[in-house]
C-alpha cells in the first residue's frame, strides 16, 4: 500500500496527484469533466448544498442557486469565491430560476459562508503548452490505442496536461509559469495566491528551453523574482534526468534558487519517472531518457546532503531547504531521515517525506490494534514493489494480534513496466491478476486509496471499483488512505465477529419464544 498523508475530504491533493512520479502528476476530477464539453459548467457558482445554520443558510441561499457576484466582484472560480467570501460583510448576487436576487450576509472573519458547489474548482482548466522531455503523457500508451489483455482504455483524464496557477494555489499542482499573461499576473497581485508550486527543473535558460520547450521557458529566474515582488512565495521542484540536468547543472540550480530565498521556500529533488512507453526516448540533442542507477542515485544523495547539512547548521529553524524525494532512499536502500528533517512536510504531496510520515503515524497509532480476534482471519496487504519493505514492517506489527494472519502482496506493474514501482500507478487489471494468482485471498484485502481517481471509483485503466470487488467476491475489499484507516479495517474484523454473535443470540431468543 501507499498512503495519503493528509486524510482530508473533498479535493485532496494526495488523491489528485500521483506524487511519486512526475509523468503522472496530474489527475483529478476537473480533467475528466473538462473533456465533457456538452455538460461542463460554463460559469462557476452553482450551489449544490447549503450547510444548515451557516451564514448562507440564515441568509436564505438554497441548493440550485447560481452565485454570480460577491460584493460586486464576478465569481469565476473557487479562488474568487474563497477570496471575496473572506470579508465579514457580503453582498451576494445570485440567480434563482432565472430571476436575479441580492442578499446581504454578515459573518465573522474566520467563519465559513457555508456553501458547497456542484462543479469543479474552475470551469475551464488552463492546459499546458510546453513539450517537456519527461512529460507524463509521453509515459502513457497512445490515446485510444487498444491495450492487449485490457478490456478498458486508460482514464481519459490522464491525457490532459494542466499548467494552471489556480490549481497550484488550491491543491499544490506544479506549474511552469510559462503561460502567465498580464491579466494572470494582475490577479496574482490582487489575490496574493501564495504559496505556488513551481516546476523549475533547471535554472540555466538554454537548458530549460530544451527541457521544457515552451514559451518564455528560459525566464524562470525572472518569473520567480516577479512573484517575490508581488509578495508571493513558492515551493520548487527539480525533476532530474540522468546526465541532462544533474551534476553541475543541479549545483547551479540549487545555488540560483538559494539566492532567491525567501521567495523560494523549498526545493525538492525528484527523479524522473520512466515507463516502457517513454524509456530511452530522445528529444533533440538531449540524451535519451532512462531511470537512475543505484550508483547514480548515491551520487545525487551525496551532492544534495552537502547542502542539507549546510542549511541545517545555519538556518534558525534547522530545516535543510533542499529535500530529496522518497524514491532516492528506496533506490539506494538507505534509511529515511527523521520527522524533524521534513519540518512542516511542505512537499509531502510530491513524495517528500511521505514514507517517514506513514511510519511515524503507524508507530503512533498501532496501539489501537486489537489484542485478539475472536476467530482466525487473514488479511492481504496489496502494494507496489517499491514500498513493500515498509509495508512488511507494518505487517510484522499486525502479526502481534492473536488469530490475525497478514500477507504482503507486492504487485509488479506489467502495464507501465516493472521499473514503475509505486502503488499509485498500479492498474486495476494488474492488481486483479496478481490477486487471482494467489491460492487463498483470505478474509480482507486492503489496498491504497491512491490507486483510484479523486472520487474513488476507478483505477488508471478505467476498471471500476464495483467491477474490481465483484471479481473478488466473496472476499471483502477495502481501500484505505492512511494508518488510522488501516487499523480501523483490522478492528472491524473483530466487530464483524461480535455482530455475528449478537445476531446468533437474538435468533436463539426469538426461536425460544416460538
Amino acid at each position: 500500500m501507499q498512503f495519503d498523508a493528509s486524510g482530508e475530504n473533498g479535493y485532496n491533493r494526495a488523491d489528485t496527484v500521483l506524487n511519486y512520479y512526475p509523468f503522472a502528476e496530474r489527475d483529478n476530477a476537473a480533467f475528466r469533466n473538462s473533456l465533457r464539453n456538452d455538460t461542463m459548467p460554463k460559469m462557476y457558482g452553482w450551489v449544490r448544498e447549503v450547510v444548515p445554520e451557516s451564514p448562507a443558510d440564515r441568509a436564505g441561499l438554497q441548493p440550485g442557486d447560481l452565485i454570480r457576484t460577491i460584493n460586486g466582484h464576478l465569481v469565476r472560480d473557487l479562488v474568487d469565491y474563497r477570496f471575496y467570501a473572506a470579508d465579514e460583510e457580503l453582498l451576494i448576487g445570485f440567480d434563482r430560476q432565472q430571476d436575479q436576487h441580492e442578499v446581504r450576509v454578515t459573518k465573522t472573519i474566520d467563519e465559513n459562508l457555508g456553501v458547497l458547489f456542484g462543479e469543479e474548482p474552475a470551469p475551464f482548466i488552463r492546459q499546458c503548452a510546453n513539450k517537456c522531455v519527461f512529460c507524463f503523457i509521453k509515459g502513457l500508451p497512445e490515446r485510444f490505442s487498444s491495450q492487449p489483455g485490457l478490456p478498458h482504455g486508460m482514464r481519459s483524464s490522464l491525457y490532459i496536461k494542466d499548467d494552471d496557477y489556480r490549481y497550484s494555489f488550491l491543491f499544490g499542482n506544479f506549474i511552469t509559469l510559462t503561460n502567465l499573461k498580464e491579466l494572470d499576473w494582475q490577479r496574482l497581485d490582487e489575490q496574493k495566491l501564495t504559496p505556488l508550486y513551481v516546476s523549475v527543473h533547471t535554472t540555466e535558460p538554454d537548458l530549460r528551453r530544451k527541457m521544457v520547450d515552451g514559451p518564455r521557458a528560459g525566464e524562470i529566474i525572472e518569473h520567480i523574482q516577479r512573484l517575490g515582488n508581488l509578495h508571493i512565495t513558492c515551493h520548487t521542484q527539480l525533476v532530474l534526468c540522468p546526465t541532462i540536468n544533474d551534476g553541475e547543472h543541479l549545483e547551479r540550480s540549487i545555488r540560483d534558487l538559494t539566492a532567491l530565498r525567501p521567495i523560494v521556500e523549498s526545493i525538492s529533488v525528484v527523479p524522473l519517472g520512466v515507463t516502457k512507453y517513454n524509456n530511452m526516448i530522445k528529444t533533440g540533442d538531449l540524451p535519451p531518457l532512462r531511470p537512475y542507477t543505484r550508483q547514480e542515485a548515491e551520487a545525487i544523495i551525496a551532492q544534495v546532503e552537502g547542502y542539507q547539512r549546510h542549511f541545517a547548521a545555519t538556518e534558525p529553524d534547522g530545516n535543510p531547504f533542499v529535500y530529496l524525494s522518497d524514491e532516492w532512499y528506496y533506490l539506494t536502500e538507505r534509511d529515511f531521515p527523521p520527522a524533524q528533517h521534513y519540518g512542516s512536510y511542505a512537499q509531502i504531496e510530491n513524495g517528500v517525506g511521505m514514507t517517514r510520515y506513514l511510519v511515524d503515524q503507524w508507530e503512533h497509532m498501532k496501539r489501537r490494534l486489537p489484542a485478539k480476534l475472536p476467530q482466525s482471519r487473514t488479511v492481504t496487504l496489496v502494494t507496489g514493489t517499491m514500498a513493500s519493505p515498509i509495508i512488511a514492517q507494518l505487517a510484522a506489527d499486525m502479526h502481534s494480534v492473536e488469530n490475525l494472519h497478514v500477507r504482503v502482496l507486492p504487485v509488479v506493474n506489467k502495464f507501465f513496466g516493472p521499473q514503475v514501482t509505486v502503488a499509485g500507478l498500479l492498474c486495476g487489471q494488474d492488481v486483479l491478476d496478481a490477486l487471482k494468482a494467489q491460492e487463498h485471498l483470505g478474509d480482507l484485502i486492503l489496498l491504497s486509496r491512491v490507486m483510484l481517481d479523486n472520487e474513488g471509483v476507478r483505477f488508471l485503466d478505467d476498471v471500476s471499483v464495483e467491477e474490481f470487488k465483484q471479481q473478488l467476491e466473496p472476499v471483502r475489499v477495502e481501500f484505505v488512505r492512511n494508518a488510522p484507516e488501516t487499523i480501523d479495517a483490522i478492528r472491524s474484523l473483530a466487530g464483524e465477529e461480535k455482530a455475528r454473535e449478537r445476531n446468533v443470540r437474538n435468533l436463539v431468543r426469538l426461536q425460544s419464544r416460538l
